[in-house]
């Protein structure tokens, strides 16, 4: 959770460093070998983290006009974080060049990216299947296998006549469950990679599933007794909590960040975001450029380069042709 913590006080800090208020020429910092003026303090500020803090203000500005964080939301997370750090939060927030409001400004940024990922990154197609999904538990077991090959090997095994536990102890490569002949035990929606969990819950009871792919190979799947969950309420009382979740693993895949992104990169497009400074125009562009835009652009440049190798190979040869023939 501290690493949590951190992760907001260092955007937090680093906006800190935004540009100081007062005369040019006053001095932020005196010492018997030279002073620091409010100009020079802005320079050097701007010249670190001048397109990092652009981001920052330009994301909050763009994000404030769609969604709303109130300040008992704010209030709400400060005093989480501050209950999980104890008597050290205060220490912890010096040590961070934070005051208080400092961190209640990174919160507010923080709360407007959730607000923005839950309302465009989660489809409420999705939200509402999980929510379908949430009011069963699944007991079932699985083979992990290599290849698609092997998958199907598997199956054509067990349809023949063995038995799933002594095909899983043979072919499978998850140790956790091989030797306990593929089981799984109970299991929820969520506990499970997607495609797994999506192709468990759409099996018919003591019916093989086809080779599922996942990041770790591929499943052969059989369930074995499903119950229901109790206490689920109704889909108004849970959405919030489904999408919570939803937000949480894609923070934990990385997700998150690039499809927030995108998210701002659409909405500071539609805002007409622009500046007049030459130092942060390439920067602005880069961040109102989506992923998908960069991809494509990365793809045209390589194919220019592409059809520009032979000619270049082409004039390379005959130079070398030219010197061999002097």
């Amino acid at each position: 959770m501290k690493k949590t913590v951190l992760s907001l006080t260092l955007a937090a800090s680093v906006l800190a460093l935004g540009a100081c208020s007062g005369g040019d020429s006053k001095a932020i910092v005196t010492s018997k070998v030279g002073d620091i003026s409010v100009a020079d303090f802005n320079e050097k500020a701007k010249a670190l983290t001048g397109s990092y803090v652009m981001q920052q203000m330009v994301t909050e500005k763009v994000l404030a006009d769609k969604y709303e964080v109130t300040d008992k939301e704010i209030k709400e997370a400060y005093d989480t974080t501050a209950s999980q750090f104890g008597d050290g939060f205060t220490q912890a927030l010096a040590e961070s060049g934070l005051t208080e409001q400092g961190f209640k400004d990174s919160l507010r940024v923080q709360l407007l990216q959730e607000k923005a990922l839950k309302d465009q990154a989660i489809k409420e197609e999705d939200v509402k299947k999980y929510y379908e999904q949430m009011k069963t538990e699944l007991n079932g077991r699985h083979i992990l296998v290599a290849d698609e090959k092997t998958a199907k090997e598997v199956i054509e095994k067990i349809k023949g006549g063995a038995k799933f536990e002594d095909v899983a102890k043979e072919y499978s490569t998850d140790t956790g469950s091989a030797q306990k002949g593929g089981e799984l035990g109970w299991f929820s929606v969520g506990s499970m990679v997607d495609e797994f969990n999506d192709a468990a819950y759409a099996l018919e009871l003591k019916t093989l599933s086809e080779p599922v792919k996942s990041s770790f190979g591929y499943h052969v799947i059989e369930i074995t007794d499903k119950r229901d969950v109790k206490g689920v309420g109704s889909f108004k009382d849970e959405e919030e909590n489904i999408r919570s979740t939803m937000l949480s693993k894609l923070n934990q895949t990385g997700e998150a960040q690039t499809i927030l992104k995108d998210i701002v990169a659409k909405m500071a497009k539609d805002a007409d975001v622009k500046t007049s400074d030459k130092d942060l125009k390439e920067p602005l562009k880069f961040f109102t450029t989506t992923s998908e835009e960069q991809a494509k652009a990365a793809e045209e440049a390589a194919k220019k380069a592409e059809e520009n190798a032979p000619k270049e190979d082409s004039e390379d040869k005959a130079e070398d042709t030219d010197k061999e023939s002097k």
